[in-house]
């Protein structure tokens, strides 16, 4: 059986760039058959970017189980306001990473990382500005074992550990306008019991969500939590939904990134 090559890029490079990425990942997987599949990002916001990439990315490839034989998964995941090594990481699923080490890109996948390389370009006064492209896509084919690039050292190297503020963030929202909100710290005692109500401050707007059971569980207009398919290794992922409306409108269109003041019981 032929081996076969996604590779998931989850990246604030969008536009144009996209093609680019899509020409790199043909010409570095060569002659093996890549299926690119592509998240743009909220440019800048590593929060964005490492949501994406665990929540979306890597729930829905642990949705069907351990990887097959001949089942290969690359992940860049690149969100960069400034310049930061490049990590390459291998994840207890078996899904090889690539991206800086800067912000949240890695924060919310670090515990499952089972070995990490810091990765180096040898090439004689390398320096580009865009390195998703031209490092971490080979050092992706690299990895999976689909290509040989000598100018990429991957030096064993454990993954600094950075500590984000922690508290409650919006970061993300579909296209229903359902906001995703997310946690950086470990204690989930800002989500109300089922059937509760609790207030939360989203930028300067005021919500009142009950915890309900099921994006329809709430009554037409009533501003619900509540959580769907999507999962954070392992964990739900509780979002706001306005039956009948749009949250993200009512609640004045909060940027990703937005932090969310939460009330007391």
């Amino acid at each position: 059986m032929d081996n076969r090559y996604q590779l998931i890029l989850a990246t604030d490079c969008g536009g144009t760039d996209r093609g680019r990425y899509e020409i790199a990942a043909h010409r570095c997987f060569f002659p093996h058959l890549v299926q690119p599949v592509f998240f743009e990002t909220a440019s800048l916001s590593t929060l964005h970017c490492g949501f994406v990439a665990t929540a979306h990315a890597l729930s829905t490839v642990d949705h069907f189980g351990p990887l097959r034989r001949g089942e290969n998964i690359g992940l860049l995941v690149n969100a960069a306001p400034e310049r930061d090594d490049i990590y390459a990481l291998e994840l207890d699923n078996g899904v090889q990473v690539v991206g800086p080490h800067l912000g949240f890109n890695f924060h919310f996948l670090r515990d499952r990382v089972r070995k990490s390389y810091l990765v180096r370009d040898t090439t004689p006064d390398a320096e580009t500005p865009f390195r998703s492209m031209e490092i971490m896509v080979p050092a992706l084919a690299v990895r999976l074992g689909a290509a040989e690039f000598p100018h990429l050292e991957f030096i064993p190297q454990e993954l600094p550990h950075y500590d984000p503020e922690p508290g409650v963030y919006v970061a993300d929202w579909d296209s229903h306008d359902n906001l995703y909100l997310v946690s950086t710290g470990e204690d989930e005692s800002w989500i109300p019991a089922l059937g509760e109500t609790r207030v939360f401050r989203i930028g300067n707007t005021v919500a009142r969500l009950r915890h309900v059971n099921g994006i329809f569980a709430g009554e037409t207009g009533e501003q619900v939590l509540t959580t769907g398919s999507l999962r954070l290794n392992g964990k739900n992922v509780h979002y706001i939904v306005v039956r009948g409306s749009r949250a993200r409108a009512m609640l004045g269109n909060p940027t990703v990134g937005t932090k969310v003041l939460v009330g007391n019981r």
